[in-house]
């Protein structure tokens, strides 16, 4: 049974340290792109009347297909999204109170050039002023130690599919799609996932025997007792006899130094780290290993450079669906392991 939309907000939000989001950690080019987003503004203004900065989390709001939710004094509550529509300054949500339908307002999404967010205005209903929610711009320092850590979109190059061994791909966000959430992911997550080739070596030993007959034995006094020698590249330990002189005729068996077999195997597997949220809300540190059988590579011949072309299959045991998608200039965009899809940073 999977756990409703509002259960993740609380548990993603709740189990990490509570942070802002940055007006450079997501571009939103369409409507649908607000899904599953949970924005958390840094300062907030009543028009003419009051301005303030906000403690992380005080304020949030939470985008669902049918819902938005919202945190904060004043205004928290279940709004029914009517609609979603493309406007010059970006995206306004068309709202109505789920408790009173009578109460219809909206949320305007103010985006930059690039498709990202600066800030939010939202109005309870026709008769309630508007209030606006600034998004945080993110610090040097912080863009600085980000843009070292996490892979961006269109900077890792992989030419070939026997290039990706040894290759670690840090994601920025996750759309978890069966609960149509993204998760915005910090250094702290440690989500990243590699891609491993292990080399098997076996050694067995392999033991020939040869059969050679000696001929006639040669004398041997009693003081050369235990004497070795060489006879035919064999070799050998010599009888000893009380006696002075004796004939020695027999068939002996002398083993060939052992031979060394080796046996190579190689294996390839897709591992991914991460963090595993339980139904309880609780955090668990998983890694996930999804051995490798093969490659299947498809191309859409119709895409350029800087949009999607590629699209690597790994086949593995267990039958989970995994994606890597490259650009036309063969850099990485983004990553699908089953029902989550992971974007690099630049999305």
């Amino acid at each position: 049974m999977k756990f409703n939309a509002l259960f993740f907000f609380l548990a993603v939000s709740t189990c990490v340290q509570a942070q802002y989001t940055y007006i450079s950690d997501r571009r939103f080019f369409e409507p649908a792109d607000l899904i599953g987003y949970k924005f958390l503004p840094g300062a907030m203004e009543i028009p003419n009347e009051a301005e303030r900065d906000l403690e992380p989390g005080e304020y949030s709001f939470g985008v669902t297909a049918n819902n938005l939710y919202i945190k904060g004094e004043g205004i928290s509550g279940v709004y029914n999204i009517n609609n979603m529509q493309p406007q010059d300054y970006g995206i306004k949500i068309f709202l109505m109170n789920a408790r009173d339908a009578r109460l219809q307002g909206h949320l305007k999404v103010i985006q930059n050039k690039w498709g990202m967010v600066e800030s939010l205005i939202f109005k309870r209903s026709k008769n309630d002023r508007e209030i606006i929610f600034y998004q945080v711009p993110a610090t040097r320092e912080l863009k600085s130690k980000e843009k070292s850590y996490f892979t961006d979109r269109g900077e890792l190059a992989i030419a070939h599919t026997d290039s990706i061994w040894g290759t670690t791909i840090r994601p920025f966000l996750v759309m978890h799609r069966n609960e149509n959430l993204q998760q915005r992911l910090h250094m702290s997550d440690s989500t990243y996932v590699t891609f491993i080739e292990e080399i098997n070596i076996e050694k067995k030993e392999v033991k020939k025997k040869k059969k050679s007959r000696l001929a006639e034995g040669k004398k041997n006094k009693k003081s050369r007792k235990n004497e070795k020698a060489e006879m035919d590249n064999v070799d050998i330990e010599l009888a000893t006899s009380e006696e002075e002189e004796e004939k020695i005729e027999s068939d002996t068996m002398a083993t060939e130094a052992p031979k060394i077999k080796i046996k190579i195997t190689k294996e390839y597997f897709v591992v991914l780290h991460s963090y595993i949220t339980n139904r309880d809300g609780g955090q668990e540190y998983k890694i996930q290993k999804y051995p490798v059988k093969k490659i299947n590579v498809r191309e859409d011949e119709t895409a350029n450079l800087q949009e999607e072309r590629f699209q690597w299959e790994f086949i593995n045991d267990k039958k989970e669906n995994i994606y890597l998608y490259l650009n036309g200039d063969k850099t990485v965009s983004r990553m699908e392991i089953g029902a989550d899809n992971y974007l690099m940073r630049g999305f």
